[in-house]
C-alpha cells in the first residue's frame, strides 16, 4: 500500500512540475517594486530574460535584465515547493517559498569574471576516491555563485547560484552566454 502511495504521489508531482508553464515572477518584482507608477503620468522600462527554468530539485529560478531611469541591472526571482506536513492522507499541499534577489551591473560582470577563476580554480582539484570540494565566489551577502567537484566528476558543467542560503543548480554553458549577452546589451 505504502509503494502505491509512493508511486501515486511521484506521478502527481511529475504531472505537476512538468505540466506548469513558464511563470514570471521577475515581471512582477520589476514591474511592482523597481519601475515607479505616478498617477496619470507615463513610464517606460525596458526588460531582457536572460533564463527561465524549472530545475529538478522543485526549485524554479529566473534571471532578468532591465533598463530603466537611466540604470541596467537584473532581478534573480527564485522559488522552492515544499511539501506541508499531510492533514489527511493524500493531502498534496504544496507552499512556494519566493525570493527576489537585484544585483547591479558590476556584481553581474563579478560573476562572469569570477566563474573563469572558479574554473581554473577546481580544475587544479586532484581529489582523493569519496572527496568532493566547491570552489565558491561570493558577490554580495545574499549570493555566492560555486562550482562543485567529485572525485568522480570534472566540476564544470553547472554553476550554483546560493540565493539566501538556498541552491539552484543551472548550467553554466547556458547562463554564462545569456548573462555576457545580457552585459553586451
Amino acid at each position: 500500500m505504502k509503494t502505491i502511495i509512493k508511486v501515486s504521489f511521484a506521478v502527481i508531482l511529475m504531472m505537476l512540475t512538468g505540466c506548469m508553464q513558464t511563470r514570471y515572477i521577475t515581471e512582477k518584482y520589476i514591474k511592482t517594486k523597481i519601475e515607479k507608477h505616478v498617477p496619470n503620468s507615463f513610464s517606460t522600462i525596458r526588460t531582457y530574460s536572460i533564463y527561465k527554468g524549472y530545475l529538478g530539485n522543485s526549485s524554479y529560478i529566473e534571471l532578468t535584465g532591465y533598463k530603466y531611469d537611466g540604470n541596467k541591472a537584473l532581478v534573480i526571482g527564485a522559488d522552492k515547493y515544499y511539501l506541508a506536513r499531510q492533514k489527511f492522507q493524500g493531502d498534496m499541499t504544496r507552499f512556494a517559498e519566493i525570493s527576489y534577489l537585484q544585483l547591479n551591473i558590476d556584481e553581474v560582470n563579478s560573476i562572469l569574471v569570477n566563474h573563469e577563476v572558479l574554473i581554473k580554480r577546481i580544475k587544479k582539484e586532484k581529489l582523493k576516491t569519496n572527496e568532493e570540494v566547491y570552489q565558491d565566489f561570493t558577490v554580495n551577502k545574499e549570493l555566492f555563485i560555486s562550482l562543485h567537484k567529485t572525485s568522480a566528476s570534472s566540476g564544470d558543467v553547472k554553476i550554483d547560484f546560493w540565493i539566501y542560503g538556498e541552491k539552484y543548480s543551472v548550467y553554466k554553458s547556458t547562463i554564462i552566454n545569456k548573462l555576457e549577452d545580457f552585459v553586451k546589451y
